[in-house]
């Protein structure tokens, strides 16, 4: 159901996509797709914690062990902008973007399903590391959207505006974050 959701947002939007044409598209009856979504925005919601691997589908990247702050930021920020590269979630992007001032639920469901579990995994990663004596932070949840900033504008926001535009390599923008992350956390320098 939640791929024929995306197929269905992304060919007609969410305004003129229904629940009777997602169970349409996923060869299940409607009462079916009611069982388990009441409304249109909880189907995108699942959709969104998909995208943020979220849902139980997706298995859960287990936080770093805390002690080694540039290879758990490595494997936190790969995860981040591997999340966001796919064309289809960039997609799903522009569709939310574009209905959130006529249905403002829709941002309240990409924040509440998909960021804020996101950025709660990595307040709780940083933090460890602050109690393990490796990093200062004085505001977590600044430094927390700091560090997915770095990544995201530059390989995400940019294809918003330009749809073909170059790929910026991923793994660089990455380490360069997680560079800048520690010079400015780092307790060891």
């Amino acid at each position: 159901m939640l791929d024929a959701a995306v197929a269905e947002f992304l060919a007609h939007g969410y305004e003129h996509a229904t629940l009777a044409a997602i169970a349409a598209r996923a060869g299940v009856s409607t009462a079916t797709v009611f069982k388990h979504f009441h409304a249109k925005a909880d189907i995108f919601g699942a959709v969104m914690a998909r995208v943020f691997g979220n849902d139980a589908a997706r298995h859960e990247v287990p936080r770093p062990t805390p002690g080694d702050p540039r290879a758990g930021l490595l494997a936190i920020g790969r995860d981040y902008a591997a999340t966001l590269a796919p064309a289809d979630t960039r997609a799903l992007f522009r569709v939310m973007i574009a209905e959130v001032p006529r249905f403002p639920e829709l941002g309240r469901e990409l924040y509440e399903q998909g960021k804020r579990p996101y950025l709660n995994r990595l307040h709780a990663y940083l933090r460890s590391e602050a109690g393990a004596g490796t990093l200062r932070i004085p505001d977590v949840p600044l430094a927390a959207r700091q560090f997915l900033g770095m990544i995201n504008d530059v390989t995400f926001w940019p294809h918003m505006l330009v749809v073909d535009l170059a790929e910026a390599d991923a793994e660089a923008v990455v380490a360069a974050a997680v560079d800048t992350f520690l010079r400015g956390y780092s307790t060891a320098r």
